[in-house]
């Protein structure tokens, strides 16, 4: 709680009095100061310049301090960071290099603004040299954003120490923020512009000045297609995915890299699939961003784990004369494109641009001079772009005539004293000093003191008639000058259509083809993991311990290898791009790809390497999802077979879909089911061509029912009661009758084998309490069903 505000007595050294705050408000005041100046001075660019203050500050310290224009001689990057931390930026050098860095990097800003000399990064993810070792001037087109300065068409604000001035934004004569775009986190929201194309910017501005009520579909329609990145690339998303970006303001891109087919020869081809043998792979564009060293290594990982079957080398052949080439060596000119398709789903050649149009704009309160954060769409920000260079154009026309009227004003002096100019002489030879001269010629001729000191400085070669006749003309192009700027000062549709004409006129100047193409989400292919496995026949084998192997043809359970005192308790045949569902007695069911499961001679690996499993958990059964072994009979209306029969060890029952399972799980798992605390699976079986279920005891109970007299669930559920148990029994396991011959074959305590078959114990209704088959012993175990191996060669 707050205490109250206390004064004290002033200390003898004359300490300020204390007071007593909340010092959680203290806190929230503090951090939202902290957060706005985030906000305002170091994240979030102006919507007018594009620019960043600590970019601002770089460009204005090269310009108006170093004079680093384009065309002359660089200067060492540590010099310009010098001055822009200790005048301007009072900061950390390290990271006002940074930005400088990213101003010159042709592969993060589609229209640099500074001109780097020496290693400044790369695309394939190496980082830059020490700034000792860089120098850098300005580029051409940053002298678009500065050249306005001097006619004072921007305010000036001192710099953090007072010593200096510093414009609070620049007069842009183009949309930068949206040309080289922006990314930045502040407190509570983000920025993600990406690059645009410039004459597209220019063209959807054009669009908007004609059509102020224009949409952002006619503004795409007439200018920007989609972002425009310096690597080039090609968006997949949808035109109308894109269109919703710019209207909302926000909205993923999905960018992905280009390739080609191409001959050994150097021949290129279009990308394709052709009968053309010795054919390269060349990827020659990536996603913005991603640099490619990584992902080369990343590609060579999936070689190596031969994950990419058709796949066999990759090599980088980037170079400053050839550019960005990835090379990738598959084994057929057919292969190419399942190769990319795989590579687009797992590598980074496939990308996802969180486009953020937040930035920072004039408050509706409190004019230009309060800037808000505000996401934008599309319009809004051409909107807010061209209001400002209303104004700044306004603002240059109004500094250009005061110079002109300035100027008229001293020509018209010269004019009155040229007519007298033999009066003028006499008067200046016979005063008395400067002072003198200039009161006597305000008293002869109509002037006033700026005229008459202009004149008195007036060279004397300019009384010669050629330079008198000189003066005049200067007069008058100079009012034609004021006449025709004061015209287009009182028309604001001819300040629009001077805007329009600059715009155009660096378009021409600047403007580039189109890098990155455009394509629709039809051209995303459909990712199928199982077109990368080669399709072999092989067989699952589980064992109770819960250790699991792939092994080939399979003579006889016996003779695969087993640790001592563990037992094989299934044999799945399969196909390499099937999977097999194991059953856990805890009611939990794992489908794993059978490509996953380790395949050897040996032990195995334990099925808790590849999945989730619980403490004291063991597999009770596995069932393959190959078709050819239990194939699906869904239909749209209900499951159909095949279906799994499922008992626990406190005599419930249940019935299943095994359809549920056939897809790969998580390592989770999927719950197939719900067990109380005391109990656990004892027995799960596929159900097909089964008329009734032996279900057998510890106590050598065994009772006998239909299988339809079991309830198909549709989930996992806890099923309904199959036996009645008595105090300290429980089901030891079950068998399912497929023929009058079959039965359950049980181990008693003294270990031999007791058989109970369809005579002995005959169908009874399900949840009884069985029939006593032994009166002196008990089972210790009931004999799971005889394992089937597949001959191979068969098929």
């Amino acid at each position: 709680m707050a205490r109250k505000k206390r004064s004290a007595e002033p200390a003898a050294n004359g300490a300020a009095d204390i007071k007593y705050v909340s010092l959680a408000e203290e806190t929230r005041r503090r951090y939202l100061n902290y957060a706005l100046s985030v906000i305002s001075s170091r994240a979030l660019p102006d919507v007018r310049d594009g620019l960043k203050p600590v970019q601002r500050r770089i460009l204005y310290v090269m310009r108006e301090e170093l004079r680093l224009d384009a065309g002359t001689k660089p200067a060492k990057c540590a010099r310009i960071v010098g001055d822009v931390t200790g005048k301007y930026h009072p900061h950390g050098g390290e990271a006002a290099y940074e930005a400088l860095v990213r101003l010159a990097q042709d592969f993060t800003l589609r229209d640099p603004l500074i001109d780097g000399q020496g290693n400044f990064g790369s695309v394939l993810g190496l980082p830059q040299a020490a700034m000792r070792y860089t120098e850098a001037r300005l580029s051409a087109i940053a002298g678009e954003l500065m050249s306005e300065l001097r006619f004072k068409t921007v305010p000036l604000r001192p710099t953090y120490d007072g010593e200096n001035d510093e414009p609070v934004v620049f007069p842009s004569r183009f949309p930068n923020l949206l040309v080289n775009g922006v990314a930045g986190i502040a407190v509570g929201m983000a920025t993600n512009i990406p690059p645009h194309n410039l004459g597209e910017v220019v063209k959807s501005c054009l669009h908007l000045i004609d059509h102020p009520d224009a949409t952002v579909a006619q503004l795409m329609q007439k200018g920007v297609k989609g972002p425009d990145f310096p690597l080039g690339g090609r968006i997949v998303t949808d035109r109308k995915e894109i269109r919703r970006a710019y209207e909302e303001g926000r909205g993923p891109v999905k960018v992905r890299g280009e390739w080609k087919l191409e001959a050994e020869t150097g021949r290129t081809k279009r990308a394709k699939k052709t009968d053309a043998p010795g054919t390269r792979l060349v990827i020659d564009s990536v996603p913005y961003g991603v640099p490619t060293n990584p992902l080369v290594s990343e590609i060579g990982a999936l070689v190596e784990g031969n994950k990419i079957p058709q796949l066999l080398a990759v090599d980088d052949e980037t170079d400053g004369r050839h550019g960005l080439r990835i090379v990738l060596t598959v084994k057929s000119p057919a292969d190419a494109e399942l190769v990319m398709a795989y590579l687009y789903k797992h590598t980074k050649l496939e990308e996802n641009f969180s486009l953020n149009l937040t930035a920072l704009v004039p408050s509706p309160d409190g004019g230009e001079d309060e800037m808000v954060p505000a996401r934008l769409s599309l319009k809004e920000l051409l909107r807010h772009f061209l209001d400002f260079r209303l104004a700044v154009t306004r603002k240059r026309l109004e500094y250009q005539l005061s110079v002109l009227e300035k100027r008229i004003h001293i020509l018209e002096g010269f004019e009155i004293v040229f007519d007298g100019i033999d009066r003028a002489i006499k008067i200046i030879r016979n005063s008395t000093g400067k002072e003198d001269a200039c009161e006597k010629l305000m008293a002869a001729f109509p002037l006033d003191r700026d005229q008459t000191m202009a004149i008195l400085e007036l060279q004397l070669y300019r009384i010669a008639t050629l330079e008198i006749d000189a003066v005049l003309r200067e007069l008058e192009e100079k009012r034609e000058e004021a006449a025709r700027i004061t015209k287009l000062l009182k028309s604001e549709k001819k300040l629009w259509a001077l805007v329009r004409d600059e715009l155009g006129e660096i378009a021409d100047k600047y403007g580039t083809k189109r890098r990155t193409t455009l394509g629709s989400e039809e051209e995303v292919e459909t990712f199928d993991a199982n077109a990368y496995i080669v399709k072999e026949n092989t067989n699952v084998v589980l064992t109770r311990d819960g250790w699991i192997k792939r092994v080939g043809n399979l003579k006889s359970v016996d003779s695969t290898r087993v640790r001592e005192g563990d037992a094989v308790v299934a044999v799945c045949p399969a196909s390499t791009i099937d999977a097999v569902a194991f059953f856990a007695d805890d009611g939990s069911c794992f489908t794993l790809p059978v490509r996953d499961v380790p395949a050897g001679r040996g032990y195995g690996e334990p099925l808790s390497k590849f999945v989730k499993m619980a403490d004291g958990v063991r597999p009770v059964a596995a069932v393959t999802t190959d078709p050819r072994f239990t194939p699906s009979e869904d239909d749209a209306d209900e499951p159909g077979g095949p279906f799994l029969f499922v008992a626990t060890e406190r005599g419930q029952v249940m019935r299943l879909p095994f359809s549920i399972f056939r897809e790969p799980s998580t390592k989770s798992g999927r719950r197939y089911c719900r067990l109380s605390d005391d109990d656990r699976v004892v027995h799960v079986e596929v159900d097909e061509e089964v008329e009734s279920v032996f279900l057998g005891t510890r106590r050598a109970r065994v009772i006998h029912f239909r299988l339809t007299d079991v309830m198909l669930l549709t989930a996992a559920g806890k099923g309904v009661r199959g036996i009645t148990l008595e105090k300290n029994d429980a089901v030891l396991g079950a068998a399912l009758t497929r023929r009058p011959s079959d039965v359950l074959r049980a181990i008693k305590s003294n270990g031999k084998e007791e058989i109970v078959g369809q005579q002995r114990c005959t169908l009874t209704g399900r949840g009884g309490k069985g029939i006593k088959t032994n009166q002196r012993l008990k089972f210790d175990a009931v004999a799971p069903p005889e394992i089937e191996l597949v001959d191979w060669s068969q098929f």
